[in-house]
């Protein structure tokens, strides 16, 4: 009597095993795009999941059909994987669905004419455009106690006279460089800017005021050697990330700063009280360690910083135009703190643009050329030509 024929799945175990095991992965980085991380160890992987969502779409859809072959003759767990895949799907597709609305409502609010760009696969494989003919420099410098400081700056080869963006990175005012997120220093330096990313000390050895000493003292060099670097001091936009962004907004906020053209906060700490108060759930960041850290103690220990340090307190007429960027999942500055920000500004009467991207996480522009990288970029660049360009040569 012949031996029954051996089933697929008995053939082929190696295969179901590994197609049940990329299915897995699929299934949770995408539920990554709509569940909220609570460590500190899994935050890349849920920005990331976000903002490249639209490969995981494409994946979940293709390993679906990739299934369907190789778990022939698995019964139920073929038709739980295919249905856990399909709804794998349904989650990560919805950043995209919510990217064309959120940057038309971007271009209404910047009064551009261009039809709002879309999310494109290529410029997430390319990167932001760049040209080859942009120099980067390191310039060394110090502090006022002698500390080493580094800046680098971004421009294209020429001896024409360009507006200036002084970038300030992020790290919760206690890690960071420089270099972080270059590829948008480029990309800006590509559009005709000069790009001048700066540095500060850090936190905890430093506290407040200390790293806006060394912004002050840092867009101080800068003016100073504006002639001889081809920059435009008249001309001059701050741009930060976080900790940066706080420290954007603060530089052109606080009374007797050097003015400047237009400010750009990325998801940026606004009220420092309302924060410690107010903690984010998940909290992965540790907020009040931060903040601790920072300034020195708790906001009874030390009110005057907290105070002083807050851009909040500083909101007054005649500010500089503000451009706020921010994440509507946020689990580090919460989204209602930026929505408070835009508000107080408008209320003082300062131009403000603010954008909200629904699906995005803190540190969603760190994702290169991902889904809130382009779309910040062309908010930025278009904000950036408003007040830089347009708006200067209608004076």
């Amino acid at each position: 009597m012949p031996l029954p024929e051996a089933s697929p799945n008995r053939r082929r175990p190696l295969a179901a095993i590994i197609g049940l095991s990329i299915a897995a992965l699929l299934i949770v980085l995408s539920a990554m795009v709509v569940i909220p991380t609570y460590s500190m160890a899994m935050f890349p992987l849920t920005v990331g999941a976000s903002e490249m969502s639209p490969l995981l779409v494409m994946l979940d859809l293709f390993w679906c059909i990739a299934v369907n072959r190789l778990l022939q003759g698995w019964g139920v767990a073929r038709g739980v994987t295919m249905g856990l895949l399909a709804l794998a799907a349904l989650a990560a597709v919805r950043p995209l669905t919510q990217y064309t609305r959120v940057a038309a409502a971007a271009s209404e609010q910047l009064g551009t004419e261009d039809a709002p760009p879309r999310f494109s696969l290529l410029a997430a494989v390319r990167g932001l455009p760049t040209r080859d003919d942009v120099v980067e420099r390191t310039i060394a410098y110090t502090a006022d106690d002698g500390s080493p400081l580094e800046m680098r700056l971004y421009a294209q080869a020429s001896t024409e006279v360009r507006p200036l963006v002084v970038v300030i990175y992020g790290g919760a005012w206690r890690n960071g460089e420089p270099t972080q997120c270059e590829n948008v220093s480029r990309a800006l330096a590509s559009r005709g800017y000069a790009v001048a990313a700066i540095d500060y000390r850090h936190a905890p050895r430093f506290q407040y005021p200390t790293q806006l000493v060394d912004v002050r003292r840092s867009i101080a060099l800068l003016r100073d050697s504006a002639a001889a670097w081809g920059l435009d001091a008249n001309r001059v936009a701050l741009l930060g990330r976080s900790a940066g962004g706080h420290l954007a907004e603060l530089s052109a906020y606080s009374p007797g700063d050097a003015p400047v053209q237009a400010v750009i906060a990325i998801y940026a700490p606004h009220d420092l009280v309302e924060g410690y108060r107010d903690l984010p759930l998940p909290d992965p960041i540790d907020v009040r360690d931060v903040l601790r850290g920072f300034l020195g103690g708790t906001p009874e220990e030390q009110a005057v910083r907290y105070k002083d340090g807050s851009p909040s307190t500083h909101v007054r007429r005649g500010l500089p135009p503000t451009l706020l960027l921010f994440g509507g999942r946020d689990k580090v500055v919460k989204p209602e703190f930026n929505r408070g920000a835009a508000a107080r500004l408008r209320a003082a009467n300062v131009p403000v643009v603010s954008v909200e991207l629904p699906w995005a996480e803190h540190g969603f522009d760190m994702a290169p050329a991902g889904l809130g990288a382009q779309l910040a970029f062309n908010v930025i660049s278009d904000f950036l030509d408003r007040e830089l360009r347009h708006r200067y040569s209608s004076r």
